[in-house]
C-alpha cells in the first residue's frame, strides 16, 4: 500500500431488498482515521432513487460517496450487495468488451458501472460484504 493513501470505508445501507422499489433510498458511512481534518468523524449522506431497483439503487449510493473522497485511498467497501462486490471483479472484463457482458450480451447498469469505474480511478479497493 503506498503510505500516501488514505484508509477509507464505505458502509452502504439499503434496507428495502424487494425486486422493484417505488422510492428508496440508500445510505452511506464514509470514516477514516487518516482524514487530515476530524479523524474518525464520519461523513454520511443517502441517494434516493424512484422506480428503481436495489442493485441500482446501491450503486448509486457508491457512486456518491465516491465522489466525496478527493484524494487516492485505500477503500473498503461494506455492503450486503453481492452484484456490487462481484460485479467489481469484472469492470476490466465488460470495459475490454465495450461495456458488455461475454457473447456480445446486454450488461445491466451499464451507465452505472462506468461511473463507478471513473469514480474508483486512482484509488485502490476492496469489498467486504458482511457487516
Amino acid at each position: 500500500m503506498d503510505q500516501k493513501m488514505a484508509r477509507v470505508d464505505i458502509s452502504l445501507i439499503v434496507r428495502d431488498k424487494s425486486a422493484r422499489i417505488k422510492k428508496g433510498r440508500c445510505v452511506y458511512i464514509i470514516a477514516s482515521q487518516d482524514f487530515p481534518k476530524g479523524p474518525g468523524n464520519p461523513i454520511s449522506g443517502r441517494e434516493e432513487a424512484e422506480d428503481t431497483t436495489p442493485h441500482r439503487l446501491v450503486m448509486l449510493g457508491l457512486i456518491a460517496a465516491l465522489k466525496r473522497i478527493r484524494r487516492p485511498s485505500l477503500i473498503t467497501i461494506h455492503t450486503t450487495c453481492q452484484y456490487l462486490a462481484n460485479g467489481h471483479k469484472n469492470l476490466n472484463v465488460w470495459k475490454t468488451n465495450g461495456w458488455k457482458r461475454s457473447g456480445d450480451r446486454e450488461l445491466k447498469n451499464a451507465d452505472l458501472w462506468q461511473e463507478i469505474d471513473k469514480q474508483l480511478s486512482g484509488h485502490a479497493v476492496r469489498f467486504q460484504t458482511e457487516f
